[in-house]
């Protein structure tokens, strides 16, 4: 009696609606309202008379594109021709019309609503996934995606649905035929936001199946499990977790794992980070949290009874769901409450990246590949940790790397390895340090040598005197920009003659976040925003940006395959190259100030003015800039 007594008031509710809509003339979502009314009570009354008034005289758009044509957006020969360019591309229409006339998304869509007489809708990140309606029918996403749908939610005793073409009524029937009613309500969204939805709910719907791990697993073996009697916890259940755990990081290509009890025994924390932002993945249940840190040290050939000390480790697995060897940097740090934190690095193990990969302006690239060719001399790249100093590193390298040439490195830890590189891991408890390790190369012929990092004073000499007696050396440094890596230097109390002689260039660096490729939204700056832009470049502005043109920006958005509007992360660079001026003042011991302000009349960008121009280049939007360079 109170479903039926609500089905009524519904009903009510949505035909008051579309009679007052009808007084405000848009009928489009009048009869809107009262399909609705219709889909929850057919023969209610005065409907059918209503929607039979409102068909009288109406003129059904001929196509999904009608409002944009009567709109003056779109023209029937302009269409023509872009749905032929589609075709030859093999694009999906609905995009191409979004790219090529600059359109808001919501105008498409209301179009779509007005011709599909459904409301049309938008992707949103923060819709909850329809775990029930997937799970029990066992829907497979490749078979969605193909077929261009997708279960939304479920209104009341109604099922609602996302299709492509609503009006495609083989589809509608088999969409009843698999969830056993006919209560379907159809609505239109873009191919791309279904595809969106579709990866979004999966792969929620894989952590929620390993959220039900951390909360109750029941082992999946014939033998009897050994539980824990403190904790209640099987050994196969924590096994499975943390594996669960690294495939999933892999998977979303998250830098690091953290694992953090919480001080009052209530649960445990475990957070990724990605594309350099903390995001929590989930939380378990209190009693899983030392089994699974328990494992990690096991992992790590740690010492499991060790819980006052920091502990580094290191793990070493092929994952069997991936298929591939991954390797993880394990640091565990006592915490209060007698407690342990766990940190795990996701080694990047594979392939150096080409340099043309590494987001280098074609000016820059240009420059950095000379010096990296040079037979002799000093490369430093710099930055705070996690800022892609070692990839740079590894991908000059590679692009030196040749069997002419004897490459010996000295890292801390090895994260890339490659095929005809000598590399040697540091290990300063039996006194392996970067000084003695490097002394050792010079004794072995090398061609090139890379120092992971210049950590003092005698590694920085020895360095340097390589360089100078015929050896390619290339090394980091923790510095925040190219001229104050000069002053660090010196302060070491380096040679000023022999430092400038041997260097070839300084190349700061950060990560900054990319614009999703596929949601990013385009629109024209207006003159202030541009005008704003170009006084935080500063000087030489027009030179990258003539005022005759017209300039088209992006900004985020999200969808299903990011989430937030962001995906991935490239490489915003200062590079400093040594000019005779240059030098002369590396001699002089001039200020960082009067070093910065040489290297910027030789050409030199700044790390604003290279993330500002990747702004111009579509890649990433100005609030990622300030959050990078301040």
């Amino acid at each position: 009696m109170e479903t039926a007594l609500a089905v009524n008031e519904q009903s009510a509710l949505y035909f008051q609606l579309g009679l007052a809509l009808l007084q405000t003339k848009d009928t489009v979502q009048a009869k809107q309202a009262f399909w609705q009314v219709h889909r929850l009570e057919p023969e209610y009354p005065g409907l059918a008379e209503k929607l039979g008034s409102m068909e009288q005289g109406e003129v059904r758009p001929k196509h999904r594109y009608s409002l944009l044509i009567a709109k003056g957006h779109l023209t029937e020969s302009r269409l023509a021709k872009l749905a032929g360019q589609a075709k030859d591309a093999q694009e999906d229409l609905d995009q191409v019309l979004l790219r090529e006339l600059k359109l808001p998304k919501d105008l498409l869509g209301a179009s779509l609503a007005a011709f599909y007489e459904t409301p049309f809708v938008d992707f949103d990140p923060n819709t909850d996934a329809p775990f029930e309606l997937l799970e029990k029918r066992k829907l497979d996403p490749d078979y969605l995606k193909r077929s261009g749908w997708t279960p939304l939610s479920v209104e009341g005793n109604v099922i609602v649905v996302l299709m492509a073409n609503p009006f495609d009524l083989s589809r509608l029937d088999e969409i009843r035929f698999i969830f056993g009613t006919s209560r379907i309500e159809p609505r239109v969204a873009l191919m791309q936001d279904i595809q969106g939805y579709i990866e979004m709910f999966f792969r929620r719907l894989g952590s929620e199946e390993l959220l039900e791990l951390g909360d109750s697993v029941e082992a999946q073996t014939d033998e009897e499990p050994d539980i824990d009697e403190e904790t209640g916890v099987s050994d196969s259940e924590v096994v499975r977790l943390v594996n669960a755990l690294l495939v999933e990081a892999w998977r979303r290509n998250a830098s690091d794992i953290h694992i953090e009890p919480d001080s009052q025994n209530r649960f445990c924390t475990v957070r990724f980070r990605i594309d350099g932002t903390c995001h929590e993945f989930r939380k378990i249940r209190a009693g899983m949290a030392r089994p699974l840190i328990s494992r990690v040290k096991i992992m790590s050939h740690l010492n499991i009874a060790e819980r006052r000390l920091p502990q580094d480790g290191k793990i070493r697995m092929k994952l069997p769901e991936l298929g591939k060897v991954v390797e993880f940097r394990v640091a565990i740090v006592p915490t209060i409450e007698n407690h342990e934190d766990v940190v795990l690095r996701v080694l990047s193990s594979g392939k150096p990246l080409p340099l043309e990969k590494l987001g280098m302006l074609d000016e820059n690239l240009a420059k950095f590949k000379s010096a990296v060719f040079k037979p002799y001399g000093l490369i430093i790249v710099v930055g705070p940790t996690g800022s892609g100093k070692t990839t740079t590193l590894h991908s000059a390298i590679s692009y030196i790397n040749t069997p002419e040439r004897k490459v010996w490195t000295a890292e801390d830890p090895v994260e890339i390895t490659q095929e005809g590189l000598r590399q040697v891991q540091i290990n300063p408890k039996i006194g392996l340090n970067f000084a003695t390790t490097l002394r050792s190369f010079l004794r072995a012929d090398p061609d090139v040598i890379m120092i992971g990092e210049m950590r003092d004073a005698e590694t920085a000499h020895i360095g340097v005197q390589a360089s100078l007696t015929g050896h390619m050396v290339l090394t980091t440094l923790h510095t925040n920009s190219a001229p104050e890596t000069i002053t660090r230097l010196l302060d070491m109390e380096l040679d000023p003659f022999n430092f400038a002689d041997s260097l070839l260039c300084v190349v700061a660096q950060r990560l900054i976040k990319t614009l999703c490729a596929h949601c990013k939204e385009p629109y024209r700056p207006g003159r202030q925003e541009m005008e704003d832009i170009a006084g935080e470049f500063g000087p030489g502005f027009e030179r990258f940006v003539p005022q005759s043109r017209e300039i088209t920006l992006y900004r985020a958005k999200g969808c299903g395959q990011c989430n937030q509007g962001y995906r991935g992360r490239t490489g915003v660079h200062e590079l400093m190259t040594t000019s005779p001026l240059l030098k002369n003042l590396i001699k002089r011991r001039s200020p960082t100030e009067e070093i910065r302000e040489q290297a910027i009349a030789d050409g030199m960008l700044t790390l604003k003015q290279d993330a500002l121009l990747k702004v111009l280049h579509g890649l990433t939007d100005l609030k990622q800039v300030r959050m990078v360079s301040g």
